[in-house]
């Protein structure tokens, strides 16, 4: 090119502004949302809508025509207590003495158990937003969600970006003969398929389930997951975002049965930090999931169980991960097995040192896990080097760090 006309070129190419953050879409390799089509949400949008109360929220990302949506501020639940939503006939007090295993076998059923769920359903219909598809979903500087769960259900090309969303909290645990049983997911995606979650931030909010006491021997939790992917969902990214504080944290996959799941729960997870999780960071079934430099910390006191889940036909591919690990945590802790056979683990850094994982895993439990998953990803940015992981997830990750 003559050297005028490439100094034009760039001048003009200088002065085209890009998109606004409504419009960005999902690069063409950034993970399993790429595949496909690739996930463009609610880019042929004309125009985009703010929203600053939970019932404009709710309005504005319902339907499935093209829709940009912006959350400015700090948006929250309607302002109820529990027993506000507690229908009649139901108190916790007379439920955890109908359903003491001392006198109750098997999980919780009969009167009381309905009042439960009648209430638990009337806190439902004002916590769960339903987000339909081709919507863009995106925070400005600051925004939030509190006491609400976004649900992305049945919907094809959703994107949720730069947005933080606290304490989905569930007034009204049930009781499963061995465990209490909690609804809402900060973020749920179920039957769904090409949805890119980046730079969000996903916590328990200011009632971490830790501060919750024991009933039954178990803890009385009253929070779901922070971001499930589930029911044949397929074809999800999720990049640079922060889950903190939380114990059943990312489930991939909610059942052994393949009818459903088998060749679906493609999911990749890349550049996020993963901070006070003690389980399911992920727990997987039957998906391909890429696994690559996220950064994890597991905190001195906690009672972390495990990261890596390697539940029934699942297909791990972790690669170039950053653990910090407290004094009396090996490293074999980091891999579960549910049921699987395999999990790839490669390039992986325990507390600044490059450690076998798998290995490591394989030397303490019997039998061993294979290595060999079957697949090898091809949608991916660049894979850094798992030394620089931590840093570049510290310095990036989370809601409000696009502009």
């Amino acid at each position: 090119m003559h050297a005028v006309a490439a100094l034009a070129v760039a001048a003009v190419t200088a002065l085209t502004p890009a998109p606004d953050l409504g419009h960005q879409i999902l690069a063409s390799n950034d993970g399993w949302a790429a595949a496909e089509g690739g996930t463009t949400g609610g880019a042929a949008a004309r125009h985009a809508v703010t929203v600053r109360t939970r019932d404009e929220l709710a309005a504005a990302v319902a339907g499935d025509e093209p829709k940009i949506v912006y959350v400015e501020g700090a948006v929250t639940a309607p302002a109820k207590t529990c027993a506000d939503y507690a229908a009649p006939g139901y108190s916790l007090p007379d439920y955890l003495d109908a359903y003491d295993p001392a006198r109750w076998t098997g999980p919780a059923s009969g009167p009381l158990e309905e009042a439960r769920k009648a209430s638990a359903a009337g806190q439902r219909r004002d916590v769960v937003i339903g987000i339909g598809a081709n919507t863009t979903l995106i925070g400005r500087r600051g925004a939030s969600l509190s006491g609400l769960a976004l649900a992305v259900e049945q919907s094809d090309n959703v994107i949720i970006r730069n947005l933080a969303v606290h304490d989905a909290y569930d007034c009204f645990p049930g009781w499963s003969g061995g465990d209490w049983k909690t609804e809402y997911d900060n973020v749920m995606i179920s039957e769904s398929r090409h949805v890119w979650v980046d730079h969000v931030t996903l916590t328990d909010g200011d009632r971490p389930d830790q501060a919750e006491p024991y009933y039954f021997g178990a803890r009385f939790l009253h929070h779901d997951g922070l971001l499930d992917v589930v029911r044949g969902s397929d074809l999800v990214t999720v990049s640079w975002s922060v889950f903190s504080g939380h114990d059943k944290s990312l489930l991939w996959g909610n059942t052994d049965n393949p009818e459903h799941d088998a060749g679906k729960l493609r999911v990749t997870l890349h550049h996020n930090a993963l901070t006070g999780l003690n389980q399911r960071a992920p727990r997987v079934r039957h998906g391909q999931v890429h696994v690559y430099n996220n950064a994890y910390t597991v905190p001195a006191g906690s009672a972390y169980t495990y990261s890596w889940g390697v539940g029934v036909n699942s297909a791990i591919y972790a690669q170039n991960n950053t653990f910090r690990l407290p004094e009396g945590t090996s490293a074999d802790k980091i891999i579960y097995r549910w049921g699987g056979n395999a999990i790839h683990e490669e390039g992986t850094l325990v507390n600044g040192r490059r450690v076998g994982v798998l290995a490591a895993y394989n030397a303490v439990n019997d039998p061993d896990l294979g290595g060999d998953v079957g697949w090898t990803p091809a949608l991916h940015g660049r894979v850094d080097p798992a030394w620089a992981v931590a840093a570049l997830v510290k310095a990036r990750a989370g809601a409000g760090r696009l502009s």
